[in-house]
């Protein structure tokens, strides 16, 4: 099962091909970054979210530019619970001073609230960049027969192939993440993790602990949930955890028996 960010890259590399350009996943961050070249063959970088229902999910440390290691010039944010799919661009710098400004707000309600975490953007913070392709060099007009460099098999084709970026050098690679995305919402916070069905292991990515690496989906459970209780908390896993998607099943459904 391929997780909801994998799915909105691959649709907004597609639609980039349909609109005269042609867009290639980077792998130097886990952001989610892609390189785009427009009809022009100018090229930027953008970093992509993705939502399948309700709001999109960002980090409240996105509000300093500083903590991009994507080095991009732009969001985009990638609605497929609409048909077709719907795309909103918007220059980095101004998700930026929009995550930060409210951020501020969320600090002042309660003293002593860090700006760590996730958070989450509705789609009317970015309504205004529905459709902004010209801001990535593209074409307003589709044209459904282009399709992505890759789309078809091409098994001579090499897997990785350098490019030259402004800040450092990267290594493009078209990867497709296989573990299974999974979403808990604990007193206010959204976490977001991806879980190795072949290993039993978890992987917070979003959210308090990011970065952190579980033998099980109990043991991070009780340990994100502690972190942010700051008490000793006994969760189960497999209920605390839900599967990414309209249906949010607990991560439990997924086992054999």
């Amino acid at each position: 099962m391929e997780n909801t960010a994998s799915l909105g890259i691959q649709a907004f590399i597609s639609e980039v091909a349909q609109r005269g350009g042609r867009a290639v996943r980077l792998t130097h961050s886990r952001r989610n970054p892609v390189q785009v070249w427009g009809v022009g063959d100018d090229s930027c970088v953008v970093r992509v979210r993705t939502k399948l229902d309700g709001d999109w999910q960002a980090r409240k440390q996105d509000g300093a530019l500083d903590t991009d290691d994507t080095g991009s010039q732009f969001w985009v944010f990638v609605d497929l619970a609409t048909s077709p799919e719907e795309y909103f661009v918007v220059p980095s710098e101004e998700v930026a001073a929009d995550i930060h400004s409210e951020v501020d707000l969320w600090v002042k309600e309660v003293p002593g609230r860090t700006r760590t975490g996730s958070h989450a953007i509705a789609v009317e913070r970015v309504e205004h960049g529905r459709a902004r392709w010209d801001l990535l060099g593209l074409s307003d007009v589709k044209d459904p027969s282009r399709k992505p460099v890759g789309a078809v098999a091409e098994p001579s084709r090499p897997k990785l192939v350098p490019i030259t970026r402004t800040k450092k050098s990267a290594v493009v690679e078209e990867v497709v993440d296989l573990r299974l995305q999974v979403v808990a919402d604990f007193e206010g916070y959204r976490l977001v993790g991806m879980y190795d069905e072949q290993t039993g292991r978890l992987e917070i990515t979003r959210g308090p602990m990011e970065g952190r690496r579980f033998d099980n989906p109990t043991v991070a459970a009780n340990a994100v949930a502690s972190h942010i209780s700051g008490d000793v908390e006994t969760r189960d896993g497999w209920t605390f955890w839900q599967i990414e998607g309209a249906d949010r099943a607990p991560l439990g459904s997924r086992r054999a028996g």
